[in-house]
């Protein structure tokens, strides 16, 4: 039987309890440091910091501005011609291959001639027969006149009767009539000789421009029929040492294109290289393809290396006008914004960034006024300026403040300096930032 315990006196127990206060108390002190210690870490790392801005400048000078205009087009052959059949019949011969070049007045084909000689010697045949009845209507006429002159030589002596004289006259204007029919027939015949001989000139095609075959639609032994319409049997081109350039300009640009004008073009089969154009003629009317409006301007190309081909795509761009030696910016400059002052950052900016990054919204230039940014004591100034044509990276400056060499603000960066920042790249001259 176990024997209990006595229980302990008040005092034993007031000791006890005041030992497990005394070893909580580092515990509890302990929790409270590392909570502390995070919520100043996460302060520390959203308050503001002391970061360095590098500016990035780049300066205004004097240059070319060369305003142009973009356009797409296809380079097609100075003048194609479809070369086909007035008449019908088979081929017997087919001289020229696809790609050959040809010569004026070249044979390029030949029909099966057997048909139309048989007809020639026909008509001819005809032709002989109708002048020899007009031979034969001539003499009757001239019988009947000399009839009807000795019949007038009797009556008119009072030897003949009045109604042989009526009956001479008749038979002479009967003989005429003959006479002029025959004619009509001569002349009759003579055309259909002429038809078949020219049938046979048009049995030999030849070629009407010194170029290159590009297309070949017909081999020996085929037949052709020519009854409805004259069939293709040739595509040719002319001297493709000269081509044409046909492009598309939007009418936004319509304005700055005019006739002269030098433009360059690239082409996908010769990456890298350009080739040279001038602007020939601008169509006036219009050309309107799913609600957008163009103008066809052609351009005439010196092709005399034989790059180019028919048809070919052509990235375009028409040189309008050259500004030379104008005083000009970077767009970049006109594109920039300087950060905004500490006391302007956006309230709860925290881990977010306070400013956008450079040349993110930037000035712009509307309607001939732009902004620019240079510095003055270490801050970014405004300055207002005219601008005039842009070619893409330059903007000419047209009246304002602003002076050549002058450096321009086109971007900042934060935190260590830039190792190969851009061109002007600057010590730090102000203090603003968030740590990052």
């Amino acid at each position: 039987m176990t024997t209990p315990r006595p229980l302990p006196d008040p005092e034993t127990i007031e000791r006890t309890l005041a030992r497990s206060r005394r070893g909580r108390l580092p515990m509890w002190v302990g929790s409270t440091l590392v909570v502390g210690g995070l919520i100043a870490a996460v302060a520390w790392w959203q308050s503001p910091g002391e970061q360095p801005i590098h500016w990035q400048t780049q300066p205004a000078d004097r240059g070319d501005i060369i305003v142009s205009a973009s356009a797409t087009g296809t380079v097609e052959a100075r003048r194609t011609v479809t070369i086909g059949a007035e008449i019908s019949g088979k081929l017997a011969t087919v001289n020229v291959q696809k790609n050959e070049e040809v010569e004026e007045g070249q044979v390029l084909a030949t029909f099966d001639t057997t048909v139309l000689e048989s007809q020639l010697a026909l008509a001819r045949a005809g032709l002989a027969s109708a002048q020899a009845s007009l031979r034969r209507a001539q003499a009757s006429l001239d019988e009947a006149e000399g009839e009807e002159r000795r019949t007038r030589s009797l009556v008119e002596r009072e030897v003949g009767a009045q109604a042989e004289l009526e009956a001479a006259r008749a038979r002479t204007l009967r003989a005429q009539a003959d006479r002029d029919q025959s004619r009509a027939d001569v002349q009759r015949a003579r055309a259909q000789v002429d038809d078949v001989q020219t049938q046979l000139e048009r049995a030999t095609i030849t070629s009407p421009i010194d170029g290159v075959i590009l297309a070949r639609h017909v081999e020996p032994g085929m037949t052709v029929a020519s009854s409805l319409q004259a069939p293709e049997l040739f595509l040719a081109a002319e001297d493709l040492a000269r081509m044409r350039l046909q492009v598309w300009v939007d009418e936004a640009d319509v304005g700055l294109v005019k006739p002269g004008q030098q433009a360059t073009f690239s082409v996908s089969a010769w990456p890298g290289q350009t080739f040279d154009a001038t602007v020939e003629s601008l169509d006036l009317a219009p050309t309107l393809t799913e609600n957008v409006v163009t103008y066809v301007a052609e351009l005439s190309v010196d092709n005399s290396e034989r790059l180019l081909r028919p048809g070919m795509s052509a990235a375009v761009t028409i040189i309008t006008e050259t500004l030379t030696g104008v005083l000009r910016v970077p767009n970049a400059a006109l594109r920039f914004t300087p950060p905004a002052p500490e006391e302007e950052a956006r309230p709860g900016g925290g881990l977010l960034p306070r400013f956008g990054r450079w040349g993110g919204r930037g000035g712009g230039a509307a309607q001939g006024v732009g902004t620019v940014y240079v510095l003055q004591k270490g801050e970014p100034t405004e300055l207002r300026v005219h601008t005039g044509r842009s070619d893409g990276r330059f903007t000419q400056i047209t009246s304002g403040e602003l002076e050549a060499d002058t450096e321009l603000l086109i971007g900042f960066s934060e935190g260590p300096p830039p190792e190969d920042g851009p061109r002007g790249a600057r010590e730090p001259s102000a203090k603003q930032g968030g740590k990052r």
